[in-house]
């Protein structure tokens, strides 16, 4: 998911300091990091795409820079044969496609935006000023995400885009949409990504278009909430899709967490949800139903409703429970930078899934993803058995890098170098295979199982792309020397961490939650997220990262 990178000198600081004249002027206005079908290029394909605004005099960006990496500031450079494209007059707008296809334009950038986040900034030909920049976190398909009006300071998420256009947050009619589903007491069914778990409903879009939740309003025995529009990568339904809402009292927690909390007692009986315009699409009564069961329709938006065993959060009521092969995600690799390279020659993220089974498995229609709420964001293509089939004991390598043109094996996510959820599922879209949730794994470093297809997990300095793990280098020490210092990490909220020496505990607001003495155990917040350990004494210095699932 997102990706973190850091100031490699301080010119540039310097630079970004003195650039303030030119920041009113050129500004990045808008930006659409995940273009699945709202916008084409002249070529007809969907691609991602950054808008430049002008709020000054005639600018000719000519020898400017466009770029999504702060070690490489002069990635891109606009061209300087193409006036009409690099010309912005007062008030004007210039779009250029970050598709990683220069050849098909000059107005294709040589690189692609991230749809789990990154930032992105505009550079003076000098390839070192800083005119301007944004930093996004995860994005949604085909929503755009910009400033408020042109050149204003707040950002917002756009569900129509307004590509060469001025900015408005332009209104979407009502679809139609149903309650699917509903768990009152859920206690080994699903669990949210962040956040209290317990009861949820399903909501079903029957739509041919993705439906975004932001606006509309959820009302249970008279009290009402109302879909917030700041995540739309939890409120985003797909087209024939669903969507989860966790009742769990708590907005805070993300735009899938309602206000209306249903505990272990009776649950509001009478619901109701109504679009943005006021006009209710659906309105059911609620049935409890016992621990671990669920109620919801016979058929996905029919008229039937029934009791569900076995509940089938995010996918399909009528879903065909299909189990999975003996499959494990066995090692991976979230930030390569020297090690291997894929057919292009890039070096970039891979995780590895092994086959320990003494019969080949042909992974034709599993689904990969690093999402929780999309489950089902990368299906392995069928029809393809020479490519897809891991042979008995062997592995197959998938390069995340959002990048599918390049093959079959290149999924459309990155992994995170911070950590994140990483997930095989088998070919209903629902039973997970393998899962794992991981923190921060060292540049050109691996993180797998020490022996295939076993636990520990551990970080080897050897890595094993589509080969065994045993008997690879286990790590021995940091990149910078210092004796490994805490485990695990990520924890479970709740449980120790073991750590080398005195330190002292922070949140990412800076508020320092807890200090030790000296080394041993220390108990790990109740609330998950990402924390940082500072340490006193020989590991002082850079902060540790701690992630708390």
């Amino acid at each position: 998911m997102y990706r973190t990178s850091f100031w490699r000198s301080a010119a540039l600081v310097w630079a970004l300091a003195t650039s303030q004249l030119l920041m009113g002027q050129l500004v990045i206005n808008e930006l659409m990091a995940d273009n699945n079908s709202t916008d084409y290029d002249d070529f007809f394909e969907a691609e991602d795409w950054v808008e430049i605004y002008n709020s000054g005099s005639i600018v000719n960006l000519a020898g400017y820079f466009l770029t999504d990496d702060p070690d490489s500031l002069n990635k891109w450079m606009f061209p300087e044969t193409n006036p009409a494209l690099t010309t912005v007059l007062p008030g004007g707008h210039v779009r250029i496609w970050c598709d990683k296809d220069p050849e098909q334009g000059e107005d294709h950038a040589d690189f692609k935006l991230s749809a789990d986040g990154e930032s992105v900034f505009l550079v003076e030909p000098d390839g070192l000023t800083v005119v301007d920049q944004i930093s996004f976190g995860p994005q949604a398909s085909n929503i755009s995400y910009g400033r408020s009006c042109d050149g204003c300071a707040d950002w917002i998420y756009f569900n129509v885009p307004t590509p060469d256009a001025p900015n408005s947050n332009e209104g979407v009619p009502t679809e139609q949409l149903y309650f699917n589903e509903f768990q009152h007491l859920n206690a080994t069914t699903i669990a949210p990504e962040a956040g209290p778990g317990g009861a949820w409903l399903e909501v079903f879009n029957p739509n041919p278009i993705d439906v975004n939740l932001a606006g509309y309003t959820l009302t249970a025995d008279g009290t009402a909430w109302t879909v917030p529009s700041n995540d739309p990568v939890r409120t985003l339904i797909p087209a024939e899709g669903f969507a989860l809402v966790w009742l769990s009292g708590d907005p805070n927690w993300g735009g899938d967490h309602a206000s209306i909390s249903v505990g272990s007692g009776v649950p509001p009986l009478n619901w109701t949800l109504a679009g943005p315009d006021g006009m209710v699409v659906d309105a059911v009564e609620w049935i409890p139903a016992a621990e671990d069961v669920s109620y919801g329709r016979s058929t996905d938006g029919g008229p039937g409703w029934q009791e569900f065993a076995d509940p089938t959060p995010r996918v399909s009521n009528q879903t065909v429970i299909i189990p999975g092969a003996n499959l494990v995600i066995n090692e991976l690799m979230s930030d390569n930078t020297w090690s291997i390279t894929d057919d292009a020659g890039e070096h970039e993220d891979w995780f590895e899934v092994h086959n320990p089974t003494d019969v080949a498995v042909d992974l034709a229609g599993y689904y990969l993803s690093d999402s929780w709420n999309n489950p089902t964001k990368y299906r392995v293509p069928v029809g393809i058995p020479d490519s897809t089939t891991i042979p008995a004991g062997g592995f197959k390598l998938f390069w995340a890098d959002e990048d599918g043109p390049q093959g079959w094996n290149h999924v459309n996510f990155r992994l995170s170098n911070t950590g994140e959820h990483l997930a095989l599922r088998s070919p209903d879209g629902f039973s997970v295979v393998d899962s794992l949730n991981f923190g921060e794994v060292w540049s050109n470093f691996s993180y797998g199982r020490l022996e295939d297809a076993s636990l520990p997990w551990v970080f080897f300095e050897q890595s094993t792309p589509e080969a065994s793990n045993n008997g690879a280098t286990v790590e021995v020490a940091l990149p910078d020397g210092g004796a490994r210092a805490f485990a695990p990490n990520p924890v479970v909220r709740g449980q120790f961490v073991q750590v080398a020496q005195a330190g002292s505990l922070w949140n990412m607001s800076g508020r320092r939650l807890l200090t030790w003495p000296k080394g041993g155990a220390v108990l790990a917040p109740s609330v998950p997220g990402l924390y940082l350990i500072r340490w006193e004494g020989t590991m002082g210095g850079q902060p540790a990262k701690l992630l708390v699932l």
